[in-house]
């Protein structure tokens, strides 16, 4: 019975990825298919302390507008990423984060960019799905100063020893001085494999729906990643 449920829910919700992905490339333009691996390694301590350094590439295959390709095979950028976490109890952990973007070695219009990441994070253990919420605020210094509000919710279910699935839903809200704010939605569906000792892999789709409110353009990741836990 419990397998049934689970088994209907994680169709439903990817019943409405797919349904939302449809909508999106359907209504906007432009549409762009990426890829963006990342890895990152985590260094444990006795005490409640964690410690994660991390990189990551994005690749841009191809970028459509009105069915029209006007941008391929490009790199978008390179990042180097470093977060200290603080668990507060097995549920829960506060984080600070620092992230710098090569950009400019791959077009030398755009700015490197630095961003400071405060973040909270709690998963509901033993529950059914085991929700998890992720807040986090952004300092985003480039060619102008972003700060941005994130809010993501997720759902996880095993599928067996090694196999897992998850799915969630991300809000984002961005504001620039003089500027109109903008807001984004984006829908992740990932699988991940734990089957070796101290690694675990993932790979997935996500969909981004950036600036819904006022110029919607939509946005395809393929991700994968790898992650070691020393």
């Amino acid at each position: 019975m419990m397998f049934q449920k689970w088994h209907i829910s994680l169709l439903f919700l990817a019943v409405l990825f797919l349904g939302n992905s449809r909508i999106a490339l359907a209504q906007s333009t432009p549409r762009s298919l990426l890829w963006e691996p990342e890895f990152d390694i985590t260094l444990p301590s006795d005490n409640s302390w964690e410690f994660t350094f991390g990189l990551a590439n994005r690749y841009l295959f191809q970028s459509d507008l009105n069915d029209e390709r006007i941008l391929e095979d490009d790199q978008q950028h390179f990042e180097l990423n470093q977060f200290t976490t603080y668990k507060t109890s097995s549920n829960a952990a506060f984080s600070l984060g620092f992230r710098y973007r090569f950009r400019e070695i791959f077009e030398g219009s755009r700015q490197d960019e630095f961003r400071i990441i405060e973040q909270f994070t709690y998963k509901h253990r033993g529950t059914f799905l085991t929700p998890a919420h992720r807040i986090r605020f952004e300092q985003r210094f480039r060619e102008l100063t972003i700060y941005r509000l994130r809010y993501r919710i997720g759902i996880a279910q095993p599928l067996n020893e090694d196999f897992g699935l998850s799915f969630s839903t991300e809000f984002l809200y961005s504001m620039v001085k003089d500027l109109r704010p903008e807001t984004d939605q984006r829908f992740t569906l990932k699988i991940g494999n734990s089957s070796f000792r101290n690694l675990d892999l993932s790979a997935g789709v996500e969909l981004r729906r950036e600036d819904y409110t006022g110029a919607p353009s939509s946005e395809i990741y393929i991700l994968s990643s790898a992650s070691i836990q020393l």
